[in-house]
């Protein structure tokens, strides 16, 4: 700015003095003036446009943080670092990472060790809380000590703390450890498998196929071969792979058409009705009513199919009346020849038996050891403070007999009859408070809480709670199955029963089985047992009937247990040489000219396991808390009757 002034001064002079000289001739240049002042600030001129934006300047690096080793991440010029190993990597390159480089230092040596402190004084175990399931004891749970604590998951109930002695100090029920319940349990027999006493079985073999007969098989002969089939297994009637249509096939007519009782035998061909020749001829008819054609008929000792049921024909009247009734005997009795029995064959029969009287494998008598027993202390979880205070109450259900077979009626609960009909009121038992009479006596001061008389409201039988003539604990001895009688030990703790404070248990001897020993036992023709009682053959009982049995004089009526035949000697008798008898070994028994010979009878018994199948009561336990009866009493209800209290307890949704 100043020398713009200093220019300006310059040029006003020159001009001045211009002005003043005319022409004429320049003069000499005077000295340069001082400094003028400053002038004013001119104006600021207009911005200028924008001028235009440089080139963007290139990305600068970047350092990435990883857990890992980089792959694919970043850009080149970029850096990574793993944190996990330390390890710097970078710059990176077009061709990828390269190797990091460690930023750890090298291991320092290892320093001296220092001086061992003194060990602390141990310090006092800490208390333990265990939950396991069942009541503790003092060995249970194996890793519980003094001072722990301990909680049964199934019942609810706390324990603790365990004693120095192995005992738990408290128990209290928590939730639902004490509350209404209801305990429902059936008691069967608990079964010791005693010494089997074996019975025999008797397996005929046959021999001297000599009898050509004329019989074809026909088709309706099939249908009954069939129907007719050798034993599976074996029975009171033989071996397995013995019996059936080829061996004998003895018929049992119907008594009358329709009557479905099944017990008349024939005992001679005359019985039938006409041949067709006779009926051709008009011979007069003197056959049994019962046992013409139509006629319907069993065979004896079907054991595998006992019900199957016949219908005589003209056929079978013609084909059993052959030469006067000859063929009637061996076609009833003879052994048939397998081979022959098959469609269209001439059945071919043999004259010879010998039947081995052989040690059984699966039929004998056993005396075994048993006990029922039921405790309501286990049945109730705290049902000693349910005694106390609450309220319980107990009844039962005996089970009817049955058959030894799992799941017959022997497994169902019976309604008595008269005053103790349904279920029987044990709620004097279930509040009791009996103990041993003395410390170790084994003697109990409480009565058998199902005997034949309640013991405890000293009323006369039919006028009090008990268990009445059906009794199962009460009797001298109970005849629950078949051959299968149940007798109480004396009540001789601990041989015997015991009954006191909830708890039960009744010894037992129970004779499974018939017990016949050796017997003289027919072992002729196989001919069907009578029985005394033909009546009896309406039912499968007919089909078992065993010939080889405790056997009486023959033909006495009411004594005799084989139908008398005049024919039958000539079919496997001692007598004509036809039959004999041998031993297991083979050693040939003697028979004496008779059909008899002494055979072990036993039979009928049964395993372990299958009498422990057999129920004989259900008991039911009702417990409520004192909260809930105090409850029902307000309302009215009688506390004392277990049909009403449990009406209540459904009623108010009391759950059991």
């Amino acid at each position: 700015m100043r020398k713009v002034l200093l220019t300006v001064m310059m040029v006003s002079s020159l001009l001045a003095f211009n002005a003043c000289k005319k022409d004429g001739a320049v003069g000499p240049q005077g000295p340069t003036g001082a400094t003028g002042a400053a002038g004013p600030a001119g104006a600021v001129g207009p911005q200028g446009a924008a001028g235009v934006p440089g080139a963007a300047g290139a990305p600068g690096s970047k350092i990435l943080g990883l857990t890992v080793d980089p792959t694919t991440e970043g850009v080149v010029g970029d850096y990574a670092f793993n944190s996990t190993t330390r390890t710097l990597f970078g710059p990176k390159t077009a061709a990828g990472w390269g190797t990091g480089t460690s930023l750890v230092g090298a291991t320092g040596a290892t320093g001296a060790t220092g001086a061992t402190g003194a060990t602390g004084a141990a310090g006092t175990n800490g208390s333990k809380f265990i939950a396991d399931n069942g009541v503790p004891t003092a060995t249970t749970p194996s890793n519980a000590v003094t001072g722990d604590f301990y909680f049964d998951k199934s019942t609810g109930i706390f324990y603790g703390p365990k004693l120095a002695d192995g005992t738990w100090a408290n128990t209290m029920p928590l939730g639902t450890a004490y509350a209404a319940k209801r305990a429902t349990v059936v008691v069967p027999f608990v079964v010791t498998a005693g010494t089997k006493q074996f019975g025999a079985d008797l397996i005929p073999t046959y021999t001297n196929y000599n009898i050509f007969s004329s019989y074809m098989v026909s088709a309706n002969d099939m249908i009954r071969i069939n129907q007719y089939p050798v034993r599976t297994v074996a029975d009171a009637g033989g071996a397995a792979g013995t019996g059936g249509w080829g061996e004998n096939r003895e018929m049992v007519f119907e008594s009358a058409s329709g009557s479905n009782v099944f017990n008349s035998v024939p005992t001679a061909y005359t019985d039938l009705g006409r041949t067709t020749a006779e009926i051709n001829n008009n011979i007069a008819d003197v056959s049994l009513p019962n046992m013409r054609v139509g006629a319907k008929f069993r065979y004896s000792k079907n054991t595998v199919n006992p019900l199957a049921e016949f219908t005589l024909t003209q056929e079978d009247i013609d084909k059993l009346k052959v030469n006067n009734g000859a063929s009637f005997d061996y076609l009833t009795y003879a052994k048939v020849l397998e081979s022959t029995k098959a469609l269209g064959q001439n059945l071919v029969l043999a004259t010879t038996k010998n039947l081995q009287v052989k040690t059984s494998t699966t039929n004998y008598s056993v005396n075994h050891t048993a006990k029922t027993s039921f405790d309501l202390n286990t049945m109730i979880a705290n049902y000693s403070d349910y005694k106390q205070n609450g309220k319980l109450w107990v009844k039962f259900k005996y089970h009817n007999a049955g058959t030894v077979t799992p799941g017959d009626a022997g497994n169902t609960a019976v309604n008595h009859a008269g005053l103790d009909a349904g279920w029987v009121d044990l709620t004097y038992y279930a509040n009791s408070y009996v103990t041993p009479t003395a410390a170790g006596s084994g003697v109990y001061g409480a009565l058998n809480p199902f005997a034949l008389t309640n013991p405890y409201n000293n009323a006369a039988p039919g006028t009090g709670n008990y268990p009445g003539s059906a009794g199962v604990f009460g009797a001298a001895a109970i005849t629950f199955a078949p051959l299968q009688v149940a007798t109480p030990v004396a009540h001789t703790v601990p041989n015997g029963g015991v009954w006191a404070d909830g708890k039960f248990v009744q010894n037992w001897t129970i004779a499974s089985g018939n017990f016949l020993g050796l017997v003289n036992t027919y072992i002729g023709p196989d001919r069907l047992s009578t029985n005394a009682i033909p009546v009896a053959y309406n039912t499968v009982d007919q089909a078992s009937k065993n010939p080889f049995v405790v056997a009486p004089a023959l033909g006495a009526v009411g004594t005799s247990y084989f139908t008398n035949r005049t024919f039958a000697t000539n079919y496997y008798s001692a007598a004509t040489g036809t039959l004999s008898a041998t031993d297991n070994a083979g050693v040939a028994i003697a028979l004496g000219g008779v059909d008899f010979t002494n055979v072990n009878g036993n039979r009928g018994g049964v395993e372990a396991s299958v009498i422990a199948n057999h129920k004989l009561l259900t008991i039911q336990v009702l417990a409520l808390t004192s909260v809930e009866v105090a409850k029902a009493k307000d309302l009215g209800i009688d506390i004392n009757d277990a049909t009403a209290m449990e009406n209540f307890a459904k009623k108010n949704n009391i759950k059991l």
